[in-house]
């Protein structure tokens, strides 16, 4: 088969190897176009096997930072306990602020919302049934727990296309079946449906098989205040694992964006994480159990020290100083073999989450926990590891002038916890680029405060300033995919002037 060169238009035979589409006349030309063809040619393929179903694996090598897909939603909605929300732009909405759909009597934010495309299937049925009325604006309101769901339903006259691919998702209708929460649902949506809407076309099993697909398939935005929901079509195909190699980013528009979190070779299977990854393995286990019905076997969730990190030991508190572990349902020290029951091991770590839920809201709240659980939690265990973290981000918080003001010892404490942070990331969750990024602003500004202290004490920073910089390029590099609208992406910004700025201080010699 002849075509005619991507480049230069000449006639040719060969194409490219990863997606065939594209005909270059020599190995030059399709060098000088890659740049161009990237942008469309495939990073993955899919693969299918009998454990996971459909996988995606890389079809070429990828490099930190290459996109591998930036997709749009098929189908948005609020997520399924909410207060009221504007069904056109998602955004919360109150009493004194909501308005009432002309048609429907849903309450939206404003006109254009009214009328946005989004919202108009589901104003055909709610109009076709007499109107929706909304008194209570405060607490989570129950009609919100079908919406969704409704809308996936409702593609399947509106949009064929998009009930065709929501359709080939997994729901795992099966492993739910009787669970308490199948029958909450039973009862509270596929009862709902019909009954409220006055529409007999869908079945109960139908309707639960759709919000299957949404559980199992929808993905948390948090572009609005409260977070909505998505479910994207070829996105739903990344495996997971605690350990993931591609992180997960949105765009400013809603799109979801997958990109390299580290090198990857071709052939790799592709995987994020489906959790949170600065969990410890029982939190991830049983939430991953509970939302997507599965139990994860990856290297960290089978070994109990979590990769040497004993991210979920406990202090033995006996003179053994050992660590205890899960093991045969019980915790066992690994050094005099005490054994402590799994239900003392969660009660207390019931109450040191209570306690850094309650403690972490100041810098010495911060400090207090770390002082009344060091006796019981490790250094690196998930709980400590959270405060820690709220803790570096908490010195200087706010304005920069704040980190001027910072002691000496809590400035050094707030680089040293960044760092200790940051070693631990890497190690546990590769893929999480949010920990990354701020977590590298918070070192890199730390670092730049110590050396403007020492610059003013006359010493030569030029060391602390390189790696100020070098944090901050970081910063900007792990959180380049951030929407603006974020915390994170705003972060990046700043981190890019710094970086700048950082640059021409050391481009002009300013370091003595």
């Amino acid at each position: 088969m002849e075509g005619s060169c991507g480049l230069c238009g000449a006639p040719c035979e060969k194409k490219c190897a990863n997606c065939r589409g594209v005909f270059y006349c020599s190995v030059k030309h399709q060098r000088e176009h890659w740049r161009s063809h990237k942008k469309s040619c495939p990073a993955f393929s899919v693969c299918r096997d009998d454990k996971v179903g459909r996988f995606l694996v890389a079809s070429r090598n990828l490099k930190f930072g290459d996109v591998i897909l930036k997709e749009a939603p098929l189908v948005t909605g609020p997520s399924q306990f909410t207060a009221p929300v504007c069904l056109g732009c998602l955004q919360e909405i109150h009493e004194n602020t909501a308005t009432k759909c002309s048609r429907c009597g849903w309450p939206m934010c404003s006109q254009e919302c009214q009328e946005a495309e989004t919202h108009a299937e589901e104003c055909r049925i709610s109009a076709a049934r007499g109107g929706i009325t909304i008194e209570h604006f405060i607490c989570p309101h129950p009609i919100y727990q079908c919406v969704l769901t409704l809308r996936c339903l409702l593609t399947e006259r509106s949009c064929p296309d998009k009930w065709q691919q929501l359709s080939q998702l997994e729901s795992h209708s099966t492993s739910r079946k009787d669970s308490l929460q199948w029958l909450s649902d039973r009862e509270h949506v596929a009862k709902f449906i019909p009954r409220f809407f006055k529409e007999q076309r869908w079945t109960e099993d139908e309707i639960l098989r759709v919000l299957g697909i949404v559980y199992i398939n929808g993905h948390e935005v948090p572009l609005t205040e409260p977070a909505y929901v998505a479910i994207y079509a070829t996105a739903s195909l990344f495996e997971h694992s605690c350990l993931a190699n591609v992180a997960k980013s949105f765009t400013d528009a809603g799109e979801i964006v997958f990109w390299a979190a580290q090198d990857i070779r071709k052939g790799d299977r592709l995987s994020i994480c489906y959790t949170d990854a600065l969990w410890g393995t029982q939190q991830r286990q049983e939430h991953l159990s509970q939302t997507k019905m599965f139990t994860c076997s990856c290297p960290r969730c089978l070994d109990v020290t979590e990769l040497g990190s004993n991210f979920s030991a406990l202090n033995c508190e006996t003179p053994c100083a050992g660590l205890l572990l899960a093991k045969d349902s019980n915790w066992h020290c690994q050094v005099c073999s005490r054994t402590v029951p799994k239900a003392d091991v969660e009660s207390l770590l019931e109450k040191a989450a209570q306690d850094a839920s309650k403690m972490k809201s100041s810098v010495q709240g911060c400090l207090d926990f770390i002082r009344m659980h060091e006796k019981s939690l490790p250094p690196n265990h998930f709980i400590m590891i959270d405060v820690k973290c709220v803790l570096a981000q908490k010195i200087g918080e706010g304005h920069p002038q704040e980190l001027q003001k910072a002691p000496d010892e809590l400035l050094e404490m707030k680089a040293r916890l960044c760092r200790e942070i940051l070693d631990l990331i890497a190690l546990l969750a590769p893929a999480e680029n949010r920990s990354h990024g701020c977590m590298h602003f918070e070192l890199h500004a730390a670092l730049a405060e110590i050396a403007r202290r020492g610059v003013e004490n006359g010493l030569n920073c030029q060391d602390l300033l390189d790696k100020s910089l070098w944090h901050a390029e970081q910063a900007a590099r792990w959180l380049s995919q951030e929407p603006s609208v974020l915390v994170e992406g705003k972060i990046c910004a700043q981190a890019r002037i710094n970086v700048d700025t950082l640059r021409v201080v050391l481009q002009n010699g300013l370091t003595k």
